[in-house]
């Protein structure tokens, strides 16, 4: 297994002085550890979820509550549910990078660097998880382990 990583950045917005971080990440794997991917059906193991992912999951989540209370009247409980599946929608269309996504190659815009660093700390982690979950896969076929402490 291999992890790919590429660093970039651009300008962009009104007047094109606003700087934008990109990060390239593909994760390269072996046939073998491709099998084992499919097998246990890893591919759609979450690894990162953006800031703006986040939050628009966190809102909708609280519109979804408040439209739950049985004290809210009914056209404001509608109001709040609707608002719970706009921003329900906005956080699907916001950046998740999955064992699959990172396999197929990966492009990560950030606006700020602390967030491409940590978008990319996330993916080395992952990373290193992927390689123990293949390691443990691998070792179902009955074999003993012996752990001495």
């Amino acid at each position: 297994m291999q992890l790919y990583l590429k660093r970039s950045q651009r300008t962009g917005g009104l007047g094109g002085g606003k700087i934008f971080f990109a990060l390239d990440a593909r994760l390269q794997l072996s046939p073998e550890e491709r099998s084992l991917v499919q097998k246990y059906k890893l591919g759609k193991l979450s690894i990162y979820d953006s800031e703006a992912r986040k939050k628009h999951a966190d809102t909708s989540l609280a519109h979804f509550n408040t439209s739950m209370d049985r004290n809210t009247g009914f056209g404001s409980a509608l109001t709040n549910y609707g608002k719970a599946i706009a921003y329900g929608v906005m956080a699907n269309l916001s950046l998740k990078v999955s064992i699959e996504s990172l396999t197929e190659g990966q492009h990560i815009e950030c606006k700020d660097l602390d967030e491409l660093l940590g978008a990319e700390q996330a993916i080395r982690e992952a990373g290193q998880s992927m390689k123990t979950y293949l390691s443990v896969a691998e070792c179902f076929d009955g074999r003993e382990e012996i752990v001495n402490f």
